[in-house]
Parts: structure tokens; C-alpha cells; sequence
């Protein structure tokens, strides 16, 4: 019988936190996750270092002085995975895995850290024309079921990506406040999507990882054909070996990415751009502490 994602998973996440994040995963893990609670306990005078979203205005109108809602923390999270399963995830990642086996292994870490915590995660994806979703739980069943999900969805057939539908379908699904991660490849989220993140960090607590592609030209493996997988053709040899093609597209993909992080930025979003399978759990990790980091000294 084969081994399941979610057992593969774990044995990944124990393997890469043994020594350097052991305390991630054993007891630490829902500090990463934590959040106001959608229980209303009282108001309180606002303090430097209070979210400005939690102020009442019509409390604050009537009193004359800046309040805040507070909340009772809630005993359980609610977390969303939204997964990018197009067909560019099927293809081959810059460190030589597939980016579908990254996405896995980067949703079963959450998965992982939420389990650990006691928390419910659930899952967004697909395409408009055949959408993905599956509801809040914690069982091993569940988040099994969830990494199958993933994995059976993304493929070479399936469609090209379209981050702005995504995006938009995450928003309108998930009512729920959740802690929310972004999975796709390091050409989205666009900055054309700008407002549709902007609205999803009204709601969630965004976090978007990134899983870098493979140089799309190999120059130096010319025996192997490079096929694109979104416009399936194969990119021809002389095109491989030009050297004024290398920098307009090493030129391109930095101006890209350049954009994309300063959307995210802007956005106070955590995000991260990763090689792929071999590096996606340890750069979680950094992501993960420094955004740790940043609330504890909020």
C-alpha cells in the first residue's frame, strides 16, 4: 500500500525541523497562527499598536475618543489553503522538482502546524470551470483527503492559470476570517491583482508562497526538449543558446518579480519565493518566525 501524502509529509517536516525549528512544531506553532477572535468582549481605549481595524468608529464618534473592539480569543483557527492547480504547477520547479510536489509538501507543512495546533484547514482551487473546495477540518482523513485534492487537480490539462478568478473565488467562499495561504508560482499573484489582494487582507491574514520556475531555456541541457507547459510548444535550440535572449529573459523575470514582491510588501503581506520541493519547508520556517517576530513586537 502507498504511502500516504500526509504521512510523507510529516516525515519531511520532522526531518528538515529536527535540530533548528523543533519548537515550531512542538508547541510553538499557534502563536504563527494567532489572531483577533471573532467573539466581541468589550471596547477599550486605543492604545499605540492596536490594529486600526479593530477601532469602532460609531463608538468612538459617540465618546469622543479612539476605542477598539475586543475579542475573546477563539480555541480554534480556522485556516484556508488556496492552491493554484493550473497547469504551470505541473511543471518543473527551479531546483528540479515539480512545483506540484513543492505545493504539496508547502500545504502539508501548514496542514502539519495546524493539526499540531488543534486548528481546522480547509481548501480552495481549481478553475472556473471545474473549482476545487473543500470545508474546515483536522482529522487525518481530512487533510489527506486535501493533499490528494491538490495533487489529482494539477496537471498538464489542467487550465492556464488565473490568479485574478482564484483569488476572487477565495474571497467569496471563505467568509470566515482565516488565516489564508497563497500557493502558486512566481509569476502570481500579478500586479494587475493588486485590488483583489488588497480586499482579501480586509478579511484574512494572507500569506502567499511563491515556488519559483525552472530556467525556461536549459541552455546547457540542450539534449532534453523544453516544452512550455500554459502554450504547449517546445522552445527551439537557437533560442536556447542565444545569449541576448538569456538576458531579456533573466531581464524580464526580475522586473516581474521585483513588482510583485513590492505589491506584497506594500500589502504588509508575508510571502516568500522558493527553489522548490528541496527548499520550500526550511524558507517556510524563515517566513514563519519573522512574521513571528513582527507580531511579538507589535
Amino acid at each position: 500500500m502507498a504511502t500516504s501524502l500526509l504521512t510523507r509529509v510529516k516525515a519531511r517536516v520532522d526531518l528538515h525541523t529536527s535540530n533548528r525549528a523543533r519548537g515550531l512544531v512542538q508547541g510553538r506553532g499557534r502563536s504563527l497562527f494567532k489572531g483577533s477572535g471573532e467573539d466581541f468582549d468589550d471596547l477599550k481605549y486605543y492604545q499605540p499598536g492596536d490594529k486600526i481595524s479593530d477601532i469602532d468608529w460609531k463608538a468612538t464618534a459617540r465618546s469622543g475618543e479612539p476605542l477598539i473592539r475586543q475579542f475573546n480569543e477563539e480555541r480554534v483557527r480556522h485556516l484556508s489553503i488556496v492552491a493554484d492547480t493550473s497547469s504551470s504547477m505541473a511543471a518543473t520547479a527551479a531546483d528540479g522538482s515539480s512545483k506540484r510536489d513543492a505545493m504539496i509538501l508547502a500545504a502539508g507543512m501548514v496542514c502539519f502546524l495546524a493539526q499540531k495546533s488543534g486548528d481546522l484547514v480547509g481548501l480552495v482551487g481549481g478553475s472556473e470551470s471545474s473549482p476545487l473546495q473543500l470545508p474546515s477540518r483536522s482529522s487525518d482523513g481530512h487533510l489527506e483527503l486535501l493533499l490528494r485534492t491538490i495533487q489529482q487537480g494539477t496537471t498538464t490539462a489542467s487550465p492556464s492559470a488565473d490568479s485574478a478568478w482564484l483569488l476572487e473565488r477565495a474571497f467569496r467562499v471563505t467568509t470566515r476570517s482565516t488565516l489564508m495561504t497563497l500557493i502558486t508560482d512566481e509569476a502570481h499573484p500579478s500586479v494587475e491583482d493588486f485590488t483583489l489582494l488588497r480586499r482579501l487582507t480586509t478579511r484574512h491574514d494572507l500569506l502567499v508562497i511563491r515556488i519559483a520556475d525552472a530556467d525556461p531555456l536549459q541552455g546547457e541541457e540542450l539534449d532534453h526538449d523544453v516544452v512550455d507547459v500554459d502554450a504547449p510548444r517546445e522552445i527551439a535550440s537557437m533560442a536556447r543558446t542565444s545569449a541576448k535572449v538569456a538576458r531579456d529573459v533573466a531581464a524580464y523575470r526580475r522586473a516581474r518579480s521585483e513588482g510583485i514582491t513590492e505589491m506584497l510588501d506594500r500589502l504588509h503581506v508575508s510571502h516568500l519565493l522558493t527553489r522548490g520541493e528541496t527548499t520550500v519547508v526550511d524558507d517556510m520556517i524563515a517566513m514563519l518566525r519573522a512574521r513571528e517576530y513582527r507580531h511579538a513586537r507589535a
